[in-house]
């Protein structure tokens, strides 16, 4: 079991579910953005793939190197507070890359816009939670993805009713690979759920009416 989770964690790990999320968007969608060409999705996905896994995980390794934190796990709650900060950096600007704009060279996903939103909020609230708390990062990339499909799915020209199904069960198999290597409690996995969930939720119903 335990071999089996570490495998789960690995597989899921919150740095990879933007790009989950961003192919999952254009996979979804053909009908919006189908018309721009494979190109332009490959661009959209190596953007999102550098900004939000391997730039975070250079930053890891650099710290690791200045021996800033003692392994890439971050059990420790204030070893946590700087590479959070990074990461929310580094998905703000992703965010702002996906911005609607006329002027982009690169045309812009308004979807992806939103769902790197909700991600840097549901990292933003992890941070203050992890002042006083820990919380489970990997259930917050999982609730954010259950978050995105829930909302891709009322519009999207497939039927997605079994994806759905299928994101649920991966995140109650994520959540439960974290308990059973004993990373996080009961109560800080179902937190993760929330504010991952709750960030995309008020992407895509309140930002848009802000904008």
């Amino acid at each position: 079991m335990r071999a089996v989770s570490k495998f789960v964690s690995y597989l899921f790990h919150p740095l990879l579910f933007p790009t989950y999320g961003a192919l999952f968007i254009i996979l979804a969608n053909p009908t919006l953005y189908g018309y721009l060409g494979e190109r332009v999705h490959v661009v959209w996905l190596i953007i999102v793939f550098a900004l939000t896994f391997m730039f975070p995980v250079i930053w890891l390794v650099m710290m690791k190197g200045l021996e800033m934190i003692d392994n890439f796990e971050l059990e420790d709650a204030r070893e946590r507070i700087i590479p959070f900060v990074a990461v929310a950096t580094f998905y703000m600007w992703t965010t702002w890359m996906f911005k609607p704009t006329v002027n982009m060279r690169i045309p812009s996903n308004q979807l992806i816009f939103y769902m790197m939103a909700g991600a840097s909020i549901a990292i933003f609230a992890g941070f203050f939670i992890n002042i006083f708390t820990k919380i489970s990062l990997h259930t917050i990339a999982a609730g954010s993805f259950a978050g995105l499909v829930l909302t891709i799915a009322r519009f999207s020209t497939y039927d997605l009713r079994l994806v759905l199904v299928a994101t649920i069960i991966i995140a109650g198999l994520v959540g439960t690979a974290r308990l059973v290597l004993g990373k996080h409690t009961t109560r800080e996995v179902l937190m993760g759920y929330l504010v991952g969930f709750s960030g995309q939720f008020i992407a895509f119903s309140i930002i848009p009416r802000i904008l």
